[in-house]
């Protein structure tokens, strides 16, 4: 066989097994959110306050309406087109956003995939990917469904693929100008949906621009940051470009960036922030066992396995960033440890090649080809059973499965609506955060402040007041 003919089945094997990947992965992502999100249609409604709010922002720009200028929320922008897609799809329901969320954690475990891949045959990452996903979407992390820190999770798992491959198989070569592109590109999609967890992209052009110095290739290493800024310029230019055809580049910039930077997070002196950041890290422990666990396991054998000094430099960098930027400025929500959960995928690894030792240590009379297949049915059986149990044992939303449509109010309410007999209705929520009423009746906000707000501003129930008095909305 020539040399050409070897390659170009070689490159067709890589083609078939990425396709197969993507295929397990969208697969194993479709099982896991059926039940670890209320979005999935097993459930009679995704009730989360947060998600109904993402669900309103993405409907108003799809009806025409410019985030921050004409409707108040903090979040980014990629997250709010999301959901406007699913609501395009489905504009009553959260149909569409399970495709998304199934989508996204595709994505996300495609990037366990390769990860693991790294390490152990394709084989034992298929048997484990499933089990570590679930663990991390049946989390009381993972909440009710559809959270930013959901969304961003794929991004930041392929951030580090990307950083863990390159140390471990090309440093001390300088880091290709691609990787460093689709890393800026990256962190540019985490910055337009929460940029609290820029703190990882922080330190990953870090460690791109410290090992160029260590190789002592200084022109390249300040190249490397112009091509990844680059990169988060062109994943943040359609949202300039938006803004600046609306004009509203003031208003995005005030709301998104300055309110988020100064006024969402509590001021305290440093050591009381730090003393609190370290104890609510320990709070999520103990909500979130299984994957903490796991994720911890895989730290320390990957600190402790042999390997570049860099390597292990670059997860505590990765880490501690991350944590820092999520932490530090002293809000503790359950949901906010969630992109955390891109680090578990290394405690499967070390289970993976425990388990191909085993396999390979066991001696079976029968034919090698019946042998491999035996072993590879009880793998997917216990993989199986096991990420049922760590459903089962974990998800807080399995016990909402029991309800149906008439069991909640926010539907009753949207009969009311319905029958009415009024033309085009319209609605403020006022008291509490989006209940789900703007998703389940489908009126498209038109109060700037269409629900209570989590930013402190002194004008916004005397925004929804003035509105109630003055009866600019039929419904409330």
């Amino acid at each position: 066989m020539t040399r050409q003919k070897q390659s170009q089945n070689k490159f067709r094997n890589i083609i078939r097994n990425d396709r197969m990947d993507i295929a397990y992965s969208m697969i194993t992502a479709f099982v896991v959110m059926l039940f670890c999100t209320r979005s999935s249609f097993l459930y009679a409604f995704n009730n989360w306050d947060d998600a109904n709010s993402y669900f309103s922002m993405g409907k108003a720009i799809m009806n025409g309406m410019v985030p921050y200028r004409d409707l108040f929320d903090q979040k980014g922008m990629l997250l709010y087109v999301l959901y406007g897609i699913g609501y395009l799809i489905s504009r009553r329901s959260f149909t569409g956003i399970f495709i998304i969320e199934v989508l996204m954690a595709g994505m996300t475990a495609l990037a366990m995939l390769k990860t693991e891949q790294l390490y152990i045959r394709r084989t034992s990452s298929w048997l484990l990917t499933f089990p570590v996903l679930a663990a991390v979407c049946a989390s009381r992390a993972f909440w009710w469904g559809g959270s930013a820190e959901e969304m961003m999770l794929p991004f930041l798992s392929w951030g580090l693929f990307l950083q863990i491959r390159y140390f471990k198989e090309s440093y001390p070569q300088p880091a290709g100008y691609r990787m460093v592109l689709i890393g800026g590109l990256l962190a540019g999609c985490v910055a337009n949906i929460k940029f609290n967890s820029l703190g990882f992209f922080f330190a990953w052009m870090a460690m791109i621009f410290l090992a160029d110095l260590l190789v002592k290739k200084v022109r390249r290493a300040f190249v490397s940051c112009v091509v990844f800024l680059g990169g988060m310029g062109i994943a943040t230019l359609p949202w300039l470009i938006y803004f600046a055809l609306h004009h509203a580049v003031k208003e995005w910039l005030y709301v998104y960036l300055y309110l988020n930077a100064f006024l969402y997070s509590e001021k305290l002196p440093l050591l009381q922030r730090l003393y609190r950041m370290c104890k609510t890290i320990y709070f999520h422990f103990d909500y979130n066992t299984t994957w903490f666990v796991i994720m911890i396991l895989g730290g320390l054998w990957y600190l402790i396995r042999k390997g570049k000094w860099i390597e292990k430099l670059n997860l505590l960098c990765l880490g501690a960033f991350l944590t820092l930027g999520i932490f530090i400025g002293g809000v503790n929500l359950p949901y906010y440890v969630l992109p955390l959960g891109c680090f578990a995928v290394l405690g499967v690894i070390p289970a993976g090649e425990l388990l191909e030792w085993m396999t390979e240590k066991i001696k079976m009379r029968s034919p090698a080809g019946r042998r491999k297949c035996t072993v590879l049915i009880a793998g997917m059986l216990v993989s199986v059973l096991l990420t049922t149990g760590i459903i089962c044992r974990n998800s807080q939303n399995l016990s909402f499965m029991k309800y149906r449509k008439a069991d909640l109010w926010q539907y009753r309410f949207a009969e009311i609506v319905d029958n009415s007999g009024v033309k085009d209705p319209t609605l403020l929520n006022m008291g509490c955060f989006d209940a789900g009423l703007y998703t389940v009746t489908g009126i498209v906000p038109t109060c700037y402040y269409y629900q209570t707000q989590t930013i402190h501003l002194s004008n916004v129930e005397t925004t929804q007041y003035n509105a109630m008095w003055q009866g600019v909305t039929d419904f409330i």
